[in-house]
């Protein structure tokens, strides 16, 4: 009799653990709901969110500057005042600079329009002279000038517009460069053991500060080559095809030929195909060089985020927070990849795969030994 309420307690036990056991469906359900409900929020967020996340990548990639002023005697306050000021003139300073030469080619445009019109008409003429127009040789394809140069303004009015919440962005740097002298303490404070979480985090800062400060540094070259190398050509505002190589440089894949497509078309415009042909050349070894030669040497394994990963995420970002989602695409994958989806068992695996296969102990490990 006791042996019998025995068993039927121990399965009245094994029944309530299966009814208090979530079900793996539901808590896909529940995770998948919460993970639309915040991107769905990031995206009709994103012309305040993006500016932010743009300011606290860049508070992370400077804060060492100011650690470092400080160890040099400077006083804390002023640290921040040379560092807040210098920052604040270099973004206001390209963006007004950019801004300005933009402006300027977009009310232009219609002249180049024309111009494109008369190169077109050379050139079928060129072959008239040598025998080989008509309908019976060469065809010139025929170019639609104003939708060509409508193209490109609307390409400078985007990025135009995609740098709009500059301001947003500078006001969120300012508070956060403002709380870094009180951070070293305030972590040793609150996590005096170094948890693995405090651990994933300096990792991340170290990971992001040398990602941003070689892409930053490759793309400083690139633009200025590419200013030199226009200016050499006679192409017009080569100063602006040189900003906006620096600025596009920093999305992954796609920034190359967006940088591409307004000197090459304006080359076109003003000097012809043969002219056209040596920007397009002179791009390609210039800015593909660099950034399939020189860059990946410089950035060693920070980021470690296979090519496919890198297209995908510059899709997935773009389409969440626009164009600014575009600049921020890899730093955000990193991001997700460091602090959310390696903190928990069920999804390590997820972030191995975007690791390249390597587990973030091996990256490590793999990093300290280089």
């Amino acid at each position: 009799m006791v042996h019998g309420s025995g068993d039927r307690a121990q399965k009245d036990c094994i029944h309530m653990t299966k009814l208090t056991k979530p079900s793996s469906i539901l808590t896909l359900f529940l995770g998948g709901g919460g993970l639309f409900l915040i991107i769905f929020g990031l995206k009709n967020a994103a012309s305040i969110v993006s500016p932010i996340l743009l300011a606290g990548i860049i508070a992370v990639t400077v804060a060492p500057i100011i650690g470092w002023l400080m160890g040099k005697g400077v006083p804390a306050w002023l640290a921040l005042l040379l560092t807040i000021a210098l920052l604040i003139g270099l973004i206001l300073g390209f963006v007004l600079l950019l801004e300005g030469s933009a402006s300027r080619l977009i009310a232009t445009l219609p002249q180049y329009a024309e111009s494109l019109d008369s190169q077109q008409e050379a050139v079928e003429a060129k072959l008239e002279s040598l025998g080989l127009g008509g309908s019976q040789g060469l065809s010139v394809p025929k170019l639609d000038s104003e939708t060509m140069m409508g193209f490109l303004g609307s390409l400078l009015e985007g990025i135009i517009s995609a740098l709009s919440g500059v301001f947003i962005m500078i006001i969120v740097l300012i508070f956060a460069l403002l709380a870094v002298p009180r951070y070293p303490n305030m972590l040793k404070t609150e996590f005096p053991d170094s948890p693995p979480v405090l651990q994933r985090f300096s990792n991340l800062a170290e990971d992001l500060r040398q990602y941003v400060a070689t892409t930053t540094g490759v793309n400083l070259l690139v633009g200025l080559v590419d200013v030199v190398f226009l200016v050499i050509l006679g192409v017009d505002f080569a100063l602006l095809w040189g900003l906006l190589a620096f600025l596009l440089g920093y999305i992954p894949a796609l920034g190359f030929w967006l940088a591409l497509i307004p000197p090459f078309l304006l080359a076109l415009a003003e000097f012809g195909p043969s002219t056209a042909l040596i920007v397009l050349v002179g791009y390609i070894l210039i800015n593909g060089g660099v950034e399939n030669f020189v860059e990946p040497r410089l950035m060693g394994r920070s980021i470690n985020l296979p090519p496919i990963v890198v297209v995908l995420s510059l899709i997935f970002w773009g389409w969440v927070l626009g164009p600014l989602g575009a600049l921020l695409s890899v730093p955000m994958t990193v991001m997700v990849r460091d602090l959310v989806l390696v903190a928990f068992d069920d999804s390590q695996g997820v972030a191995k795969l975007l690791s390249g296969g390597l587990s973030p102990t091996e990256e490590a490990s793999g990093d300290a030994g280089s």
